[in-house]
């Protein structure tokens, strides 16, 4: 198992990724990756099934997890839009909603959505050319699954032994408690969404500059349906509107008086609600076509933005 060219693959799927939700406006709070220790996966390889026979019988060839991403969300609906989009972006070879299991069957615990992937070679995301057919896994959770995961693990991990059932009838009323914090987090965030829109209008009637914090609000009242994308994502947004001439409150509202987002909406297909700051760069796109390639084409960190805005031009006026 070749660590170094392991670890040049996971930061090719990991940037792909990250650039990937980037694209689509997506919001979360963390990526991390990681290359399965040597240690680990001679451990793993060494396991049995019931009838004491090799689990993975063709040695590494059958472990999906030599690499790992785990994508940390704030909110249970960004899980569903981030599987929505990796699964868009990579050939699914595994896709487990624990979630959805555990409704199924009525009970609760861990609750992330797991996914296996795998590199394609039609369509190769930007970087990943390289590592065409490798697999990796990918943990999707919230802040709170996963933080009631990482303290399980250590318990478990630091214990002598199996723990006791006081401990497990613990951890699983403790995952309850998760999921009923985790479904409030939504309501809170629905609520709050619905409170900026209301007020967006008359808190920033007359202000003459465009923030940052404006323009999310803003985006909240004209296109409630879209969630918000991550907050540094908006000073990138800044930065195309500005370079086409949109600087104030009034340049912005008299441009998107008239758009309509639903027809946007249409030609892009979009897999799921996209971010705020995808939408309104693709009206941009719609509205001022060569000239916003040619003008905004280097901006961000995207090697590949030229490419794309032509290709999603083109899905615009066809």
């Amino acid at each position: 198992m070749d660590q170094q060219n392991l670890g040049s693959s996971l930061d090719a799927i990991a940037d792909a990724i990250r650039a990937r939700l980037r694209d689509d406006g997506l919001n979360y709070h963390l990526i991390e990756s990681r290359v399965k220790s040597v240690d680990s996966t001679r451990e793993k390889l060494q396991k049995t099934d019931a009838r004491g026979q090799a689990k993975y019988r063709n040695g590494i060839d059958d472990l999906d997890d030599i690499l790992g991403v785990r994508i940390i969300t704030y909110i249970q609906p960004d899980v569903a839009n981030v599987v929505a989009a990796l699964t868009g972006q990579f050939l699914v070879v595994e896709n487990i909603d624990k979630k959805a299991q555990q409704m199924k069957e009525g009970v609760v615990g861990y609750a992330a959505h797991h996914l296996v992937l795998q590199v394609p070679s039609a369509n190769t995301p930007p970087g990943c050319a390289a590592c065409v057919g490798q697999r990796f896994e990918v943990q999707i959770k919230t802040v709170l699954q996963h933080a009631w995961a990482e303290f399980e693990h250590d318990v478990r991990y630091k214990a002598l032994g199996e723990v006791s059932p006081a401990i497990n009838r613990a951890f699983t009323l403790a995952s309850g408690l998760i999921e009923l914090a985790d479904d409030e987090f939504v309501k809170i965030h629905s609520a709050a969404a619905v409170e900026k829109a209301t007020n967006a209008a008359d808190s920033h009637q007359g202000e003459p500059d465009l923030t940052a914090d404006v323009l999310a609000e803003l985006l909240a009242e004209v296109i409630p349906d879209h969630p918000r994308s991550r907050k540094d994502q908006y000073d990138w947004l800044l930065t195309l509107l500005d370079s086409m001439g949109i600087n104030t409150v009034d340049s912005l509202r008299r441009l998107i008086e008239d758009v309509d987002w639903e027809e946007i909406d249409r030609r892009m297909s979009y897999r799921f609600p996209a971010g705020h700051v995808r939408v309104v760069d693709d009206m941009l796109l719609r509205t001022y076509g060569q000239e916003y390639i040619t003008t905004t084409k280097d901006s961000g960190e995207d090697p590949g933005r030229e490419a794309k805005l032509r290709h999603r031009l083109g899905k615009l006026t066809t």
